[in-house]
């Protein structure tokens, strides 16, 4: 079966007999042109890298990150209506590489991510917790802290999901990154935390919510990158294979709108654009016009996919770039 989309390459595979020729993989053009308008674009306050934003119902939210002048730790509230940004009077801590999450109603929940105390970077265990009613914050410990971590809330559980820690192969030498397989749910009106199996493979990945289960796509281990995608269905505590991406990806984002995921950016590719039809069960490189980065961050809002900030080197700048994409299933 062939996922057709406006403005996608098709990828299939086509085998001829053995006498004839060898296994080939074709990539087939799908025949049109992109019907997709170049992007609305708008401004972040400030630029940054390494971001967290979510939506709720009724705005976009975008926290911490750094940028040429340090770690931020202004909020940043967006109108998908009016396309206006601005500045809320509270400051949280200064962190990056978080990740924040919504509970359906007026909080919104910042787990982990690398914090910076006189100059030195550590792992922040502090969870914070903005009430969007009346900007009040509240603080609460995280169990095993993780940089690059990624959370989506499902069913009243906050799943927090892989991600990287500090490791001291030597005390008082340097430290050295290693990735994490750790899964953990939080349920913080019945104060419990529940241990998942682990994700395959340890990485810094992006997980999403679909049909009642926690999907992690791609990411990066601190040596490999990896195309898998997988799926934990918590009621079984099992996770679930699904097709892999055609490509290895990491520092990117990922958003669902229907039964469409998006993936944007790579670390290398940034401005590739993956798309996965969770009913055909098929991968297809979009020609969405995305203007690339890593370290970015993207949000899905009624019929609009916004991708904010990022940056296309190791060193800087970091971006002030918010493009919206429209959608439909």
């Amino acid at each position: 079966m062939e996922l057709k989309l406006p403005g996608c390459r098709m990828l299939t595979h086509r085998f001829s007999l053995k006498s004839l020729f060898a296994v080939v993989l074709i990539i087939i053009l799908s025949g049109c042109a992109s019907s997709m308008p170049p992007p609305e674009t708008f401004k972040l306050n400030s630029a940054r890298y390494g971001h967290t934003a979510v939506a709720d119902d009724s705005a976009i939210y975008v926290f911490g990150g750094s940028n040429e002048s340090g770690f931020h730790r202004s909020v940043e509230r967006i109108d998908p209506v009016t396309k206006n940004s601005e500045v809320l009077p509270v400051q949280l801590l200064p962190r990056r590489y978080a990740s924040a999450v919504w509970d359906g109603k007026h909080s919104i929940y910042i787990f982990g991510g690398v914090g910076i105390r006189r100059g030195q970077a550590y792992l922040e265990s502090t969870i914070e917790i903005l009430n969007t009613r009346n900007g009040r914050v509240t603080r609460t410990q995280m169990a095993s802290p993780r940089r690059f971590n990624s959370a989506v809330f499902l069913n009243g559980d906050f799943y927090v999901v892989g991600g990287s820690v500090f490791d001291y192969p030597v005390a008082g030498e340097s430290f050295e990154y290693q990735a994490s397989s750790l899964v953990t749910a939080y349920n913080f009106e019945q104060r419990q935390m529940l241990q998942f199996s682990d994700l395959p493979n340890a990485r810094e990945t992006s997980v999403f919510a679909h049909n009642g289960k926690v999907c992690a796509i791609g990411g990066y281990d601190t040596e490999q990158t990896y195309s898998r995608f997988d799926c934990l269905n918590p009621m079984s505590d099992t996770w679930e294979s699904m097709p892999d991406a055609p490509v290895a990806v990491s520092a990117h984002s990922s958003v669902v709108h229907g039964d469409t995921l998006y993936v944007f950016g790579d670390y290398t590719n940034q401005s590739q654009v993956l798309t996965f039809n969770f009913n055909s069960g098929e991968w297809a490189f979009s020609d969405i016009p995305f203007q690339g980065s890593r370290h970015h961050a993207a949000v899905v809002f009624d019929d609009e996919i916004f991708v904010m900030g990022g940056t296309n080197n190791s060193s800087g700048p970091a971006l002030d770039m918010i493009q919206v994409f429209k959608v439909s299933n």
